[in-house]
């Protein structure tokens, strides 16, 4: 099982400087792929600066001091991806997983009024047996749920209990951020939505006079509730 791999061959998403060492962690698959994630150890270390040597890292990790969504988690090697939630326990803080303008993951300190919530966009919506609907989400949770989602709507959830709370429609005024192609990291507004009847992605258009598929659209505001982004940057 490869658990590290050459700084240079990083995911373009993970902002790490390159040159400074010549080994980097290589994620572990999970929620996330690894194209998709940053390992959390280059979080803590290279993003947060929370230790200078990996053992450093470790010792915080089983320590208890960090939580992913919620939970503890120990692995150094978990894969953090977009919308996820990193909490450090000793200092309260809370940073959020986002995309910058070149499509790179970088952490964005949480404010206290959403940093006990998840976003989860729905993915895919199916029927199992015994007629219950499953969902699927953009971090590769599934759950079963009787909730009125389509896919491209997103829930917010209240961490840790994972309950649904708002439902964010993918519909025209909603608010969004641009999770990839020539647009990635910006909020925009949704103008019109082109449904494709074929397998293609349906072309959603923006007030701010661009187009993208809607697989690149987070929806993270409506009438009712609209996300802010907080704090600054790591």
């Amino acid at each position: 099982m490869i658990t590290r791999t050459k700084r240079q061959m990083l995911p373009r998403v993970v902002k790490v400087p390159r040159k400074e060492y010549f080994w980097g962690a290589s994620a572990r698959p999970g929620k996330h792929s690894r194209e998709s994630s940053v390992p959390l150890l280059h979080l803590l270390r290279d993003y947060l600066h929370l230790g200078d040597k990996e053992r450093e890292i470790t010792r915080l990790l089983n320590s208890g001091y960090v939580l992913l969504d919620g939970k503890k988690v120990k692995d150094r090697r978990t894969g953090v991806g977009f919308m996820d939630l990193v909490t450090i326990v000793p200092t309260s803080e809370n940073y959020r997983l986002l995309y910058d303008q070149r499509g790179r993951l970088v952490l964005r300190k949480e404010s206290e009024k959403f940093s006990g919530v998840k976003f989860l966009r729905v993915k895919n919506k199916h029927t199992i047996s015994g007629g219950k609907t499953q969902l699927s989400f953009h971090d590769g949770q599934n759950t079963l749920s009787d909730a009125d989602l389509n896919p491209g709507d997103v829930v917010t959830v209240r961490l840790p209990e994972k309950k649904f709370e708002e439902v964010l429609r993918m519909q025209p005024g909603s608010k969004v951020f641009i999770t990839g192609g020539s647009h990635v990291g910006e909020i925009a507004t949704v103008k019109k939505i082109e449904v494709k009847k074929s397998s293609t992605a349906n072309l959603v258009e923006m007030e701010e006079g661009f187009e993208t598929i809607s697989d690149y659209v987070f929806v993270i505001g409506s009438n009712k509730f609209s996300y802010e982004l907080a704090g600054e940057v790591a």
